[in-house]
């Protein structure tokens, strides 16, 4: 069939399919006389990117979305149009505060603030993959609330992000299924839950352990399990061990991290007290 059936049928215009085969969504024959020839896989796949683009999905996108056959890049894509639906709500709610108050330097403060985390949560999220870049940026975010005040931190912050920008952590594929698997609502529930848990632990380390010890037990018996041993679990936690002991996130990042934000320095202070205590206890 010829371009003007093609777009009957598919629902779109003469104009829209041509510009879909110039940035090459689509990729019909050509006729003897040079006219292009649509197939009705043709006229399916001109249905999709139809459906896509009334979705406001971008042609790069939609590419990515037709040359693979399952849902992450669905989820990237609903992701970073869900960090940017939280960057536009946090940036009315300063123009509401803005029109009521007038106090532009407080305003001000609270902006250069929400800039700087932004920065460094879309940084971690690019530079860890699925489900782990999403809970290091939930992590980190909540030490990021104060705006950079300091030369130090300044540099600090300059540092941070010239990191994640050089790193990548790479992740096996059967691995990647394994995050993926994790990546849903009930496991960021989960991630918010231990990091509650450990900031109890940073901040009352005996009773903490004191209250849970049942289930440290039952945790320290579990990870010296085989079965641990030989899950997707170890060998992604094997894999960020050497990652952070060979590519800088424990003598660049965390340190960076803790010269920007007072509040995270505070955070590790009490973590190391902490871990001293448990290893006091487990004779570790």
């Amino acid at each position: 069939m010829l371009v003007n059936e093609a777009a009957k049928l598919s629902g779109t215009t003469k104009k829209a399919i041509e510009y879909y085969c110039q940035k090459g969504l689509l990729c019909p024959a050509f006729s003897e006389n040079g006219y292009r020839v649509f197939t009705a896989e043709d006229v399916e796949c001109l249905k999709k990117i139809s459906l896509l683009r009334s979705l406001g999905v971008s042609v790069e996108d939609i590419r990515d979305l037709l040359n693979r056959n399952d849902s992450a890049p669905f989820q990237r894509i609903i992701e970073e149009r869900e960090r940017e639906l939280q960057k536009t709500k946090e940036q009315n709610e300063l123009l509401k505060e803005l029109a009521v108050s007038m106090d532009w330097n407080t305003v001000h403060r609270k902006a250069a603030a929400a800039v700087s985390r932004q920065s460094v949560t879309d940084r971690l999220v690019k530079a860890f993959p699925g489900f782990w870049g999403k809970s290091l940026a939930v992590h980190f975010g909540r030490f990021l609330q104060d705006p950079v005040r300091t030369a130090e931190q300044e540099n600090a912050y300059r540092e941070i992000c010239e990191y994640l920008d050089g790193v990548q952590f790479e992740v096996p594929e059967e691995l990647e299924i394994y995050l993926d698997e994790m990546n849903t609502e009930a496991g960021q529930e989960a991630v918010l839950s231990a990091d509650a848990a450990l900031s109890d632990a940073a901040d009352d380390p005996e009773n903490w352990l004191k209250n849970n010890q049942e289930i440290i037990e039952k945790y320290r018996e579990f990870i010296q399990s085989a079965e641990y041993q030989s899950s997707p679990g170890a060998k992604l936690m094997e894999l960020l061990r050497k990652f952070t002991q060979e590519q800088g996130y424990n003598t660049i990042f965390i340190p960076a991290m803790r010269r920007l934000s007072p509040a995270y320095d505070e955070y590790i202070r009490k973590l190391q007290k902490a871990d001293q205590i448990y290893s006091q206890q487990y004779q570790e």
